[in-house]
């Protein structure tokens, strides 16, 4: 059954790889939605955006994730300086 779902390939005789059926797509639907994110704080003023006004904005049809979970993403790849204000949290564009 794994095989026939995909999960299991073989490689050669007595050994398999294990893959992840649509890996590929994932991974291109992410990077997209990451470029979208970062793009749309490093063209704001200054290079700061809101969190809340940025999870508002419409996306562009290349990013097919929410843009909250974009939004964590580069918080929790530290691409984005997270800072707590009366305003709410802001995100600054990290020049590295």
């Amino acid at each position: 059954q794994l095989v026939k779902s995909g999960v299991l390939t073989v490689r050669e005789a007595g050994s398999w790889w294990l893959s992840i059926p649509n890996s590929g797509k994932f991974t291109k639907y992410f990077i997209q939605g990451r470029k979208a994110v970062l793009g749309m704080v490093r063209k704001s003023k200054y290079g700061e955006v809101l969190q809340a006004d940025l999870e508002e904005r419409r996306t562009t049809s290349q990013v097919k994730f929410p843009m909250r979970y974009h939004v964590h993403d580069i918080v929790g790849a530290e691409l984005v300086e997270s800072i707590p204000t009366t305003s709410g949290t802001l995100l600054r564009f990290v020049d590295s």
